[in-house]
């Protein structure tokens, strides 16, 4: 979606109804999502509002009570591994190798997915560091880069196995949205679990305001953030990132 027009075509990811209870807490209640190719939609809201348990039910990783997930037209079914990449927070280990450099991070999943030579392997690597502006960081440990860093290394090693869809939880640093709305722009698309406003309105087409496992807002970045509809999204944009938080 560009300026809250839909991309023509099927929808890559479609969820219908999907509910998830833990405990004595329903975290998720009846979500509906479609995201297309060439669309990046931010998942917006505080700490606590279902956005993580959202996203790992996407990536296969979460068994949902009720309801459908659909990537591709085919129905996804829990598995023990993640089915699509993920991003997770920089604070937690991430999928870079500590004692790696970023160029051999970034080449690892070329080499054994695509069979290239360790030389091949290596110049792609190369490419792709610089297409997401992180090419003076090859030489580079994992234990040296600024969260921003990471954040722009992970996605070049996830576009080392041409991903058709990027989901991100929790995204950071300042270069991302313009990466973002750049491979957008080719047709991939991008789902960004956040509660950080302002890295949703730089990056995102489309927000959908999420508070108590519901959806309750959606809408472009320019009615979101000038005319939000409800209480929760005015008290949120209000307070803060952690505006609103459930405990």
């Amino acid at each position: 979606m560009r300026d809250g027009v839909q991309q023509e075509g099927a929808s890559l990811v479609t969820l219908r109804g999907v509910s998830k209870r833990q405990g004595l807490v329903q975290v998720l209640h009846e979500i509906d999502l479609d995201l297309c190719a060439g669309e990046v939609v931010a998942v917006l809201g505080p700490l606590g509002a279902g956005k993580s348990t959202l996203f790992r039910a996407i990536n296969g990783a979460e068994r949902i009570d009720s309801g459908s997930i659909c990537v591709e037209g085919r129905k996804l079914l829990p598995r023990r591994r993640p089915l699509l990449w993920t991003r997770r927070p920089a604070r937690d280990p991430d999928e870079l190798f500590a004692y790696r450099t970023v160029l051999q991070n970034v080449a690892l999943g070329q080499a054994w997915l695509r069979r290239l030579t360790q030389a091949e392997a290596a110049r792609r690597a190369q490419v792709l560091l610089e297409r997401v502006g992180a090419g003076d960081c090859a030489a580079s440990y994992p234990w040296e880069l600024t969260s921003g860093q990471r954040q722009l290394v992970s996605i070049a090693r996830a576009l080392a196995v041409n991903p058709r869809l990027l989901l991100l939880d929790e995204p950071c640093g300042t270069g991302a949205p313009t990466v973002l709305r750049e491979l957008a722009a080719e047709g991939m698309a991008a789902l960004l679990a956040t509660s950080d406003p302002a890295f949703a309105r730089a990056a995102a087409d489309r927000i959908l305001f999420m508070a108590g496992g519901r959806i309750i807002e959606r809408a472009t970045p320019e009615e979101f953030f000038t005319t939000p509809r409800t209480a929760r999204a005015r008290d949120f944009l209000a307070g803060g990132a952690n505006g609103g938080a459930q405990r």
